[in-house]
């Protein structure tokens, strides 16, 4: 039985947030660094979305 190894797929989650909070702090203070959290946590779901079917499609092979 195959042993899958996914502990990667979360890591743009804190990384975008993070980042994307951030950025925003520096442009718009508080509101922005909301914003920007909320925008960086999209971009970081989405990234772990696409590295885990990544990570399947290759495991599949």
């Amino acid at each position: 039985m195959p042993q899958y190894h996914c502990a990667m797929g979360c890591l743009p989650l804190p990384l975008f947030l993070l980042l994307g909070f951030g950025v925003g702090y520096l442009v718009d203070g508080r509101n922005g660094s909301l914003w920007g959290s909320i925008i960086g946590l999209a971009i970081g779901l989405a990234l772990a979305g696409w590295l885990l079917s990544a990570m399947r499609r290759a495991n599949r092979k």
